[in-house]
């Protein structure tokens, strides 16, 4: 690219000094910035790799190592962005001065207004005399109007002893529905959509979702699940992170500081705050409506009041035991669908990798592994997590897949979702170790 200095040396370069280099040549980008004159870490995470070099489409310039060629590449892009990256920075002023008089106080400043002030620099370049207001409309349109009256609202219907008492009542009530299809019939639908996923097979399984979900809630639901998803596909099943127990327990409607993994076991109020979250103000209704319609989801299967986002939720379920990366191709017993999303992963680099450090003497990080090989182990119950999330989403705007392509799609997307988040993470704590790499090279 024109303007761009090409690297000597011939040899590679680390990523940072090149982004450091190429960020010292752009002024007016100084609240993007550290002390250092670089990009901030979340300007990276946040507006240079998704934004300005799409390294999800060019994963060659997202590698801690740039051979000559790579750098001066990517030196070009972000020079070439020099002017949006300058309005980025202008634009960021004025959010943060708008989210201060809205008073708007959820996420961090930077996670949440970085890529909303690319977004105005795209649209409209440098900020103008409108800047104020439009930069308020946008953060009203991002965050939705009245979210923390939404969440006091929540609190205090809870709070209240009557209405407290008469939704456990009503949710231990509705909670143990007998299923029309058992775990075993239910897990040869889904083997048969596991496969191949098709419409015939799509609308063949749609009603095994709940029926699974269903059956989890009885004496023993934990080991017939483990066992209808075995049988399906051909791995021992791990903890899913669904439960607690043998069975799935009555949510309650509050928990003290909830944090936990459980899906199935999730209080009405966290679901209904992330219910809050993904609905504009507009499109909510009282917050007792909110709470109703969220405690008949509770009582379906899996959580999940649309029938056929829990099929795709027991799908995910059957798949998961094969997603396997660090243990290479999975069973040939397994699905067609399982081995090719496992295939997909495993090719991965950050997984390569992981699988050599961990067969010979090398750390996989710097600093202890096991919280990092942990999660790569567990990778089909982190997936199932985003999967869950992904659909109660859904359910709450009342969206359904159209069709088995959809379903596939969503799927598959969802585990290249995870995929990306652990290779972030392994990337990360491989840059922390380059200098010592380095030192002993």
């Amino acid at each position: 690219m024109a303007g761009v200095a090409v690297t000597g040396s011939g040899k590679p370069r680390l990523r940072s000094a090149v982004l450091a280099a190429a960020w010292h040549r752009i002024a007016g980008v100084e609240v993007l910035s550290a002390a250092d004159g670089g990009p901030l870490t979340r300007t990276v995470k946040k507006i240079i790799d998704p934004l300005v070099v799409r390294t999800a489409a060019r994963p060659k310039l997202g590698r801690p190592l740039l051979e000559p060629a790579a750098a001066n590449e990517l030196t070009g892009l972000l020079l070439a962005d020099a002017p949006r990256l300058r309005a980025t920075a202008a634009w960021f002023g004025h959010l943060k001065r708008q989210r201060r008089a809205l008073r708007i106080t959820t996420g961090n400043v930077q996670d949440v207004c970085f890529p909303l002030a690319y977004e105005l620099a795209t649209s409209f370049g440098m900020p103008g005399p409108e800047a104020p207001e439009t930069a308020a409309s946008a953060l009203r349109e991002l965050h939705g109007e009245g979210d923390e009256a939404g969440v006091a609202q929540l609190t205090a219907y809870l709070a209240d002893p009557r209405a407290a008492a008469d939704l456990t009542a009503e949710l231990h009530r509705r909670w143990h529905t007998d299923a029309a299809l058992a775990p075993q019939q239910a897990a040869v639908l889904l083997g048969a959509l596991a496969e191949t996923p098709t419409d015939a097979a799509w609308l063949a399984g749609s009603a095994a979702g709940h029926a699974l979900g269903l059956a989890l809630r009885r004496p023993g639901g934990a080991g017939a699940l483990a066992r209808a998803a075995e049988a399906v596909s051909g791995s021992p099943v791990p903890d899913l992170g669904l439960q607690r127990g043998d069975r799935t327990a009555v949510p309650p409607l509050r928990r003290q500081d909830e944090a936990g993994p459980e899906l199935l076991e999730r209080s009405v109020e966290r679901r209904v705050r992330a219910t809050l979250r993904r609905l504009p103000a507009g499109d909510r209704g009282d917050v007792a409506d909110l709470v109703d319609d969220e405690a008949r989801r509770v009582v379906a299967g899996f959580g999940l009041g649309l029938p056929a986002l829990a099929t795709c939720f027991a799908l995910g379920v059957v798949l998961a035991p094969a997603l396997r990366p660090l243990d290479g191709v999975a069973p040939g017993s397994a699905p067609a669908f399982a081995r090719q999303l496992n295939a997909q992963v495993a090719r991965e680099g950050y997984v390569l990798h992981a699988r050599r450090a961990l067969a010979g003497t090398t750390p996989l990080t710097p600093r202890p592994d096991a919280e990092l090989v942990r999660e790569l182990r567990e990778f089909g119950k982190q997936f199932l997590g985003r999967l869950w999330i992904r659909l109660h989403g859904f359910d709450v705007r009342g969206d359904v897949p159209a069709d088995a392509a959809d379903v596939r799609d969503l799927v598959s997307g969802v585990v290249r979702s995870t995929s990306l988040d652990l290779r972030t993470k392994v990337r990360r704590a491989l840059v922390a170790r380059l200098p010592d790499l380095e030192a002993v090279s």
